[in-house]
């Protein structure tokens, strides 16, 4: 049984345990070069910038924006799947998606406080509730082929046929999570900020 286990879980992406190693990383970061007071400034004028990139487009521009944005990543991921760079992507992917989380939900508490961080929050409701699990079952599925194809040194018709199926349903879900930030998040956060009275 106990061998039987190993063998189920040798080969796959420990997603979530990457996704909280980069959520950890991006809460301690800030707080380690915080004291630093040009660095303090530097990251609060990039994270001023963040809440505000793209927030001036409205309707079918910044649908447009935020595709191909968000779609040019998913798709290079996924073309990654059918080479050998898909691993390590995998890897460093849910890393990255953790690290930025606690990036921004830590600066935004260090540089405003506890109404800061309900800001921070409101820049990732609700398309994240999408994003995270369409990213973690992208990113699994990607990591997988690419071992694959790392031990067996090739890339059969019949295995990119399967691989394209498993990878949509992450696509779909990737979809959902765009169109949530297009035409939900806009509102959420003018209702966070609007609350906070810091902008």
């Amino acid at each position: 049984m106990g061998k039987r286990k190993r063998r189920i879980g040798k080969g796959t992406l420990p997603a979530v345990r990457l996704l909280a190693i980069g959520f950890l990383l991006g809460i301690l970061i800030p707080n380690v070069i915080w004291k630093l007071e040009w660095r303090q400034k530097t990251l609060a004028s990039v994270y001023i910038l963040g809440i505000f990139a793209g927030k001036s487009m409205e309707g079918a521009e910044y649908f447009w924006y935020v595709l191909r944005m968000r779609g040019s990543v998913f798709l290079v991921a996924a073309f990654c799947g059918v080479s050998v760079f898909g691993v390590p992507l995998s890897v460093l992917g849910m890393l990255i998606q953790g690290l930025e989380i606690g990036l921004i939900l830590t600066m935004s508490i260090l540089q405003f406080g506890l109404a800061g961080g309900a800001v921070g929050a409101g820049l990732f409701l609700p398309q994240y509730l999408l994003y995270i699990p369409s990213v973690c079952l992208l990113l699994s599925v990607v990591y997988m082929q690419s071992l694959d194809i790392w031990k067996n040194r090739g890339l059969f018709p019949q295995k990119v046929y399967r691989y394209v199926l498993a990878v949509l349903p992450a696509g779909a879900l990737y979809f959902g999570g765009i169109l949530l930030e297009v035409y939900c998040n806009p509102w959420v956060f003018h209702l966070f900020t609007k609350n906070s009275y810091l902008f």
